[in-house]
């Protein structure tokens, strides 16, 4: 009988996206996934476009244009960075199936507030709203990675991780195109939209099954700061846990170099317009999907060793050498009269298909090195403290995005070459490649914290 069994939800075994185990789980996820990141771009596409036009959406005037993007990244990771150690320690003391209805029901709060802002025109509702989005994520984020090592057995942790991050990345590409479509032409049914998926969110949460608390007794630190010293000295303390998470980090650090970097290197070097945008965004999107959907298929099988690491390694590999072929390639560039070339313009250039192969091959090996990583830290991390580590886990990762983000600010500052974070990208991902080469030929198992299977 397995370990956890005191904390294991006992239902009939069904598959999962028809279980009550994962499939509120994944509804509330995905709609959340969506709201998310629908305003961040939404308030993207205003500072890049539209206040070009408009000075109403001036944000931060007197910046440098490549700055802005990334400054209105760090108002959705920096609440994330502060409150997700405080939201581990809750998650380890409180039924996570709790939490997970707080955090939706101020969700609705949320959309309501950034509803205001897009009738208003608000650019700073709509900051604000992002900021707080990014705090609810904070308690999200620590609860959903340690409530699926009680919900699912061993072997259903690689499915279930690509499942929710292979739907995860085709509803962020939906959410972003609708974010940057609807911003600056619909806004009312923007907000709509983004309140009714709220609702849907909050239902999904009512229907979730208990997820009891392990350490009902722990007493929660309120204070940030040693908060996170709190939960960063527990994970050094489990190195089994650390090694995949920071695996993680840098795989959101990449990521957030990309997305952030693009938006200003399409529009003013380049020099398209959004829709070109949408176009690299649903490349790289569908991409993370298939890699993720292929990990979810092939990652249980025995080749690529205990936890497919060597999966891993091909995944990062795969992502050093399309980055180095974006860094290298000569980019498509509008020189025509317009202040940003069509979309026509960008399929006729002859350096558009080499471009959009080094984005969709960063992005599908991207997709198929976090997976087993997510998977490997679920299965490693013990249960009365399991929440406690997925939040230091995810604050680890938030250093990477905020560090890479104030990397890319530096970058703008010191006038680098507008293709610098496609290097920054190589050199990380090369580092990283090297230390997963290494433990393919040091492969053993790890103590796992996931017993035999339970019923639905």
């Amino acid at each position: 009988m397995s370990k956890n069994k005191l904390m294991a939800v006992k239902q009939n075994r069904r598959p999962l996206l028809l279980s009550r185990r994962f499939a509120p789980l994944y509804v509330l996820f995905e709609a959340g996934t969506f709201n998310d990141n629908a305003l961040k771009n939404a308030l993207i596409a205003l500072i890049t476009y539209v206040a070009v036009i408009n000075p109403a959406f001036e944000f931060l005037p007197g910046l440098p244009e490549a700055m802005k993007v990334p400054v209105a990244s760090l108002i959705f990771t920096g609440p994330f960075l502060v409150f997700c150690a405080i939201a581990g320690q809750i998650a380890d003391k409180v039924d996570r199936g709790v939490i997970f209805r707080w955090i939706k029901r101020a969700e609705l709060a949320i959309m309501i507030f950034a509803g205001i802002g897009f009738m208003t025109q608000s650019i700073w509702i709509l900051a604000i709203s992002l900021g707080l989005m990014g705090t609810q994520s904070a308690f999200f984020a620590p609860t959903k990675n340690a409530v699926m090592p009680q919900w699912l057995d061993s072997d259903e942790l690689i499915r279930g991780n690509g499942l929710l991050s292979g739907t995860q990345f085709a509803v962020l590409l939906v959410g972003t195109i609708v974010g940057l479509q609807l911003a600056t032409e619909q806004p009312i049914i923007l907000a709509s939209i983004l309140f009714f998926l709220a609702i849907v969110g909050w239902i999904a949460a009512e229907m979730c099954p208990p997820a009891a608390a392990p350490n009902p007794s722990l007493k929660v630190d309120y204070n940030p700061l040693t908060a996170i010293w709190s939960v960063l000295k527990k994970i050094f303390e489990h190195p089994d846990v650390l090694r995949p998470w920071l695996g993680i980090a840098w795989f959101y650090g990449l990521s957030t170099i990309f997305i952030t970097a693009f938006p200003n290197f399409i529009a003013n070097v380049m020099g398209y317009e959004k829709g070109v945008l949408q176009i690299v965004l649903i490349v790289s999107t569908i991409s993370i999907f298939i890699g993720s959907m292929v990990t979810m298929f092939v990652g249980n099988w025995k080749i690529w060793g205990p936890e497919a690491i060597r999966l891993v390694a091909v995944g990062i590999i795969g992502v050093t050498i399309s980055s180095l072929i974006l860094y290298f390639a000569p980019s498509p560039k509008y020189l025509g009269p317009e202040n940003f070339g069509p979309v026509a313009e960008f399929g006729k250039d002859p350096h558009t298909p080499l471009f959009l192969a080094g984005v969709a091959g960063a992005s599908l090996f991207n997709g198929m090195f976090v997976v087993p990583l997510q998977a490997m830290a679920q299965r490693r991390a013990h249960p009365r403290i399991r929440a406690q580590l997925m939040s230091a886990g995810s604050v680890l990762y938030n250093f990477a995005v905020n560090i890479l983000t104030f990397g890319l600010i530096a970058l703008a500052l010191m006038n680098m070459s507008p293709k610098a974070p496609f290097m920054m990208i190589v050199i990380g991902s090369a580092c990283v490649a090297a230390y997963a080469i290494w433990r393919c030929f040091r492969m053993e198992s790890r103590k796992a914290y996931i017993g035999d299977r339970f019923a639905d």
